[in-house]
């Protein structure tokens, strides 16, 4: 649903072709919106059939015709709508830490592995977001213009940033966090299951207390659990 009101954004302040559109949320929305071509010319074709845009066809020398798309009164009177009613809280939807609350599975030399590499592709990612404000910062600074999207646009541009700083030092911690506690990993395959019982059938040496990861966790979590 939020796709059709990214659009109608968009379109809120300028006339755009589709690929203009897809070019601001690889750029832009990309911090808190990602979209393929493919999902972005079907919307835009259930937007104008609902009376939302509407388009007109640019000729253009040498090249194919260019489609823009421009809103209508009624597409924003719904965006207006839309941005006056209070968001759902967020339905989270996190492939890798999914993934890591699933690898005690897997060694505890591959846990790690997998932490760094997905590491460095948050930073990769953190230093395209990075680039791209600094071009977009260089623009508005050369054109001496200042508009209340741009301010908002940039709102949005700072969190994007702020989390992908926050991911990559969850990424950090848990890798220490975890080489702390590799033995957890071997005592564990020490371990074997009576498949009839499913009972552990090991004893109690072979299995950590809390007290052993006690000063681990707390560091762990310092500053996040504390009551306020």
């Amino acid at each position: 649903m939020s796709l059709r009101f990214g659009i109608l954004g968009l379109l809120s302040k300028w006339e755009a072709s589709g690929y203009d559109i897809k070019k601001e949320f690889d750029d832009v929305l990309s911090v808190v919106w990602h979209s393929h071509l493919s999902q972005i010319y079907p919307e835009l074709n259930k937007l104008e059939k609902e009376g939302m845009i509407k388009s007109k066809v640019i000729p253009q020398a040498g090249k194919p015709d260019k489609k823009v798309y421009a809103i209508t009164d009624n597409g924003v009177e719904a965006l207006q709508n839309w941005l006056l009613t209070p968001p759902e809280p967020p339905k989270i939807k996190d492939t890798f830490l999914m993934q890591t609350f699933f690898m005690d599975n897997i060694p505890a030399d591959e846990v790690l592995l997998q932490l760094r590499i997905y590491k460095k592709e948050r930073e990769q990612r953190l230093s395209r977001m990075k680039k791209n404000v600094l071009e977009r910062l260089k623009s508005i600074q050369e054109r001496n213009v200042m508009k209340s999207r741009i301010l908002m646009a940039f709102a949005v541009l700072r969190r994007g940033l702020e989390q992908e700083k926050q991911y990559i030092k969850w990424c950090e911690d848990t890798i220490k966090f975890v080489e702390s506690c590799k033995y957890l990993w071997d005592k564990q395959e020490e371990e074997e299951i009576d498949p009839a019982s499913n009972v552990l059938q090991n004893d109690n040496s072979e299995i950590a207390s809390f007290k052993e990861v006690e000063d681990i966790f707390l560091d762990y979590f310092a500053g996040l659990i504390e009551e306020e």
